[in-house]
């Protein structure tokens, strides 16, 4: 069954983390079953690093779009086409690449390579394609028939003895040494998987701790057993933080998007005389 109804929220934390970290969320083909998101925190306290990651995200989304104008000409625009499943991996790879030697130039120009270091998490709904990278911390999950299913691993962290991890100064923070920025060449972390209606994908800035996924899982449950919505409900990701943190206060930024069943969009109105 095609996918063609995609919601999504988004949730901005406050205070220190809202002001080291951004998010971006676009639709590069105006299409609703098409969704790129995108955001990044400063891993490290200082000018440096806050600017590492504002840099990390505008040039991710400059890559982005320069790889779909460049590939995708006779796609208008899309992320991908039919007869290449990879475009979304092919896509966030350029972005990431974009991202990181812009920031690592931009950082050895002003003598402060290492300095200027930022965490990147990102991800790309195409359709039915699914994909989803990172550099640094963060998490994203997918939820299917009353599954919860990670796409990367726990950044080295034992979750069964780790609380909830601060972004700054956390062991989080040191578990990963690679960071947008930090080396000419970085290895990005990509999974990818097909979607099936009624997928939950939610996106986090930080890692999850075992108690975080278990409320993660039994927040997604109790919310796909009311069925699918037929509005959207307001303040959908920030409920989902206030359930799944202890101190909801520790995340930057959080993304929950949701693959409803199948829908007809009509293009064109029309009026009826009666």
């Amino acid at each position: 069954m095609a996918i063609t109804r995609l919601d999504c929220d988004i949730f901005r934390g406050s205070g220190a983390l809202a002001d080291a970290s951004a998010y971006v969320a676009l639709n590069p083909a105006l299409k609703p079953t098409q969704m790129v998101f995108a955001g990044s925190t400063a891993v490290i306290q200082g000018v440096g690093s806050q600017v590492a990651y504002r840099l990390a995200l505008d040039y991710f989304v400059e890559g982005l779009l320069g790889h779909l104008k460049r590939g995708d000409q006779s796609s208008n625009g899309e992320v991908s086409t039919d007869d290449n499943d990879d475009a979304a991996v092919n896509a966030l790879e350029a972005a990431f690449r974009a991202a990181n030697a812009s920031v690592y130039g931009f950082g050895h120009k002003l003598a402060a390579g290492g300095r200027m270091a930022a965490s990147l998490l990102a991800f790309v709904v195409d359709n039915q394609r699914f994909a989803a990278a990172r550099v640094g911390h963060g998490s994203v999950y997918l939820f299917r028939g009353n599954q919860l299913f990670p796409f990367f691993s726990s950044d080295g962290v034992d979750r069964s003895l780790v609380g909830d991890i601060d972004e700054f100064g956390g062991e989080a923070q040191t578990q990963r040494q690679v960071y947008v920025g930090s080396h000419s060449i970085i290895d990005v972390e990509v999974a990818s998987v097909e979607l099936n209606p009624g997928d939950y994908v939610v996106a986090f800035s930080r890692p999850l701790t075992t108690l975080n996924e278990t409320l993660l899982f039994q927040h997604l449950e109790v919310l796909t057993s009311e069925g699918f919505p037929q509005s959207q409900p307001a303040r959908m990701a920030e409920q989902m933080c206030l359930d799944v943190f202890t101190q909801s206060d520790t995340v930057s930024f959080a993304c929950m998007a949701a693959l409803g069943p199948e829908v007809i969009y009509c293009s064109k109105s029309a009026a009826h005389a009666i």
